[in-house]
């Protein structure tokens, strides 16, 4: 993909010689070449990166909703979406291990991506609808504020499902309830909570909790 900035494709739409012109939203002329077969063997950085994109593609898979909710504010900055936001950064910083032994390790993976600050004493329990948060809700200083809204996040890998609620409890509140019924028990899930601000124009990063079984 590349940008064009000047010269006779500026503002272009179409697909011409083999590359595809199009605007997306901020107003740049974007370019994209369709790569063609390679009769060389694949170098070990390619298969590296290829691997990465698989598995990339994978974990992003039932998060495509929620990216463009947890991702927002970061995509904006960046002049991209939300999915290829939350893709990116993982991508860089939560794909580890060594090739061809590369992994998603939950622990450095960001669902949500801000400046908000989340909170303190935060805890997660089962319970037989779902998964129970905590938080302090006394120890607020700005810019947080007793009116942002928890975001509870549960991802099933091995379900392929993510589970969510982008605006729950207030700050002030202190728990809130991510429902589970309708997923299949029996299966681990990853545990994340943020918070985000009432007129979601801020948001915290995400913090991992570990996991539970459901």
């Amino acid at each position: 993909m590349a940008i064009i900035t000047s010269g006779p494709f500026l503002g272009v739409t179409g697909t011409f010689g083999g590359n595809t012109y199009y605007q997306d939203k901020w107003g740049r002329t974007i370019m994209k070449r369709k790569n063609s077969k390679s009769s060389k063997p694949p170098t070990i950085g390619q298969e590296v990166v290829k691997d990465d994109t698989r598995i990339i593609n994978v974990f992003m898979s039932p998060l495509k909703n929620f990216a463009m909710i947890g991702f927002e504010l970061e995509a904006d900055l960046k002049l991209t979406n939300g999915y290829n936001a939350m893709a990116g950064y993982n991508r860089l910083h939560a794909i580890q291990g060594t090739y061809p032994q590369r992994f998603v390790d939950y622990a450095k993976v960001l669902m949500t991506k801000g400046t908000l600050p989340a909170a303190d004493d935060l805890t997660v329990s089962l319970t037989t609808n779902g998964f129970a948060f905590g938080w302090n809700a006394v120890n607020t200083s700005p810019p947080a504020h007793h009116s942002d809204q928890v975001m509870m996040i549960a991802y099933f890998s091995a379900l392929n499902e993510v589970r969510f609620i982008a605006g729950g409890a207030e700050r002030h509140v202190g728990n809130d309830v991510l429902n589970l019924n309708g997923i299949a028990k029996g299966y681990e899930a990853e545990v994340y909570i943020a918070f985000i601000s009432a007129d979601r124009k801020c948001i915290s990063n995400s913090i991992h909790l570990g996991k539970l079984n459901w």
